[in-house]
């Protein structure tokens, strides 16, 4: 998904540049993964598996982009995105809707509990649809991907933000990457809000 033009008066990690939507997945040495291949070995492991990894390590926008993938090849898809346990329901209820075939995508597979992922695995074998979801950890489904947060991926989502050109090298430097990845450990997310905090430092500390 294409940039609008850069404003010089807005900070790139904004929330609105490192959505989803807006950054293309890639793995820990920060090359573009192939999504079609994801989704075709999601077939070749039985129809369902889990995206595992750390807290912000991409795996939402992993699911988000694979889930893109599914339904441009016309195969029905419902995404889901868990806030707790208590979930559950309406899990199951968006899942009774989706065609024999589908595919169903949830964000915080740990969420729904042991009781809450046998059944939805249940509903899925009644249904016949696929489940694709995101993990923390182990799940009990087949591992699809592994995802890891790195300085290499870093820097590789750094240069998508919008008016990389511009700013990078003068208000972030490749030692505010440095010491954004070393503070966040794998967490991405944590190191998009360290940068941009250090994009609003550096921008008020430059001469007017």
């Amino acid at each position: 998904m294409l940039f609008e033009h850069f404003h010089p008066g807005r900070n790139p990690f904004a929330t609105r540049y490192v959505a989803s939507a807006r950054l293309i997945p890639r793995d820990s040495r920060g090359r573009v993964l192939d999504l079609p291949m994801i989704v075709e070995r999601l077939g070749t492991i039985g129809g369902s598996g889990a995206i595992e990894g750390p807290h912000g390590t991409g795996k939402s926008t992993l699911l988000f982009h694979l889930s893109e993938v599914v339904a441009a090849e016309a195969r029905p898809v419902v995404r889901i995105r868990l806030r707790s346990r208590g979930d559950v329901l309406g899990v199951l209820e968006s899942m009774r809707h989706t065609p024999r075939g589908g595919l169903a995508c949830i964000d915080s597979w740990e969420l729904l509990g042991t009781v809450g992922r046998s059944m939805v695995r249940c509903m899925a074998r009644t249904l016949g649809i696929g489940l694709m979801v995101t993990s923390h950890g182990p799940t009990d489904l087949p591992t699809l991907v592994s995802c890891r947060g790195s300085r290499a991926l870093l820097e590789a989502l750094v240069s998508q933000l919008p008016g990389h050109g511009e700013w990078f090298g003068t208000t972030i430097i490749p030692a505010d990457l440095e010491a954004a990845i070393v503070d966040a450990g794998e967490d991405l997310r944590k190191a998009f809000d360290l940068l941009y905090d250090r994009f609003e430092r550096s921008r008020a500390a430059a001469p007017r």
